[in-house]
């Protein structure tokens, strides 16, 4: 199981990367244009702020070329980034020129089961789908993940996205999700548990610490 953060802020990837359990950053046009106004530039910063194994990047379109962006950014880090391409007729064909290059592609908004079998044949690493999404759209299963995963015949990863608590990332999981990406202050309720707290503080009061 791997856990990503989902987010854009600077200062976010670096409170995750003192959670201890954060192995991963995935970022998007509308969390990159709350806080940029160069995509590209703000990766480049982004990267260097953190040693995370794995780096999402979506295409903008803030650029003349979405492939030309597309490789920019994986040059990057060729070795970190991930692309991500929208799971559509127009983000297959990217996803097919990129994959050819072995470049490292997920298809995003993988919103039907039907993404994991395109996303296979293109040879993809992985799948995004919207899990609140998911569960409020009344177009899209709400066992999104478990249909992608029953789906699957090979490697390709599914990363739960659009995860708004602390219930959905454990549903997820336990749907078969290989990674599930949430904001920072999902990450951080994860370990909150009243009753965990409680027995920090119980135990360290033993010896009159804290």
């Amino acid at each position: 199981m791997n856990i990503y953060l989902d987010s854009a802020r600077t200062e976010d990837a670096e409170q995750a990367a003192r959670l201890g359990f954060v192995g991963g950053v995935t970022t998007n046009p509308t969390l990159m244009r709350k806080v940029t106004a160069d995509p590209l530039q703000h990766a480049k910063e982004l990267l260097a702020a953190t040693d995370f194994a794995e780096f999402y990047y979506q295409p903008s379109g803030r650029y003349a070329s979405m492939l030309e962006e597309a490789e920019t950014a994986w040059s990057l880090d060729p070795d970190r980034v991930v692309l991500k391409i929208p799971a559509t007729p127009r983000g297959a064909a990217l996803a097919r020129h990129l994959a050819d290059r072995n470049v490292p592609v997920a298809l995003t908004a993988a919103q039907s089961p039907n993404a994991m079998a395109v996303a296979e044949a293109l040879g993809c690493v992985a799948v995004i789908p919207y899990l609140d999404r998911a569960w409020r759209d009344q177009r899209t299963p709400s066992d999104l993940v478990a249909r992608l995963a029953r789906v699957r015949k090979g490697s390709t990863r599914i990363v739960a996205a659009s995860v708004k608590h602390a219930g959905q990332f454990a549903a997820a999981f336990a749907e078969g999700a290989d990674a599930v990406t949430a904001p920072l202050a999902v990450l951080e309720e994860l370990l909150a548990h009243p009753a965990a707290l409680e027995a920090e503080r119980a135990f360290a009061a033993e010896y009159g610490e804290g």
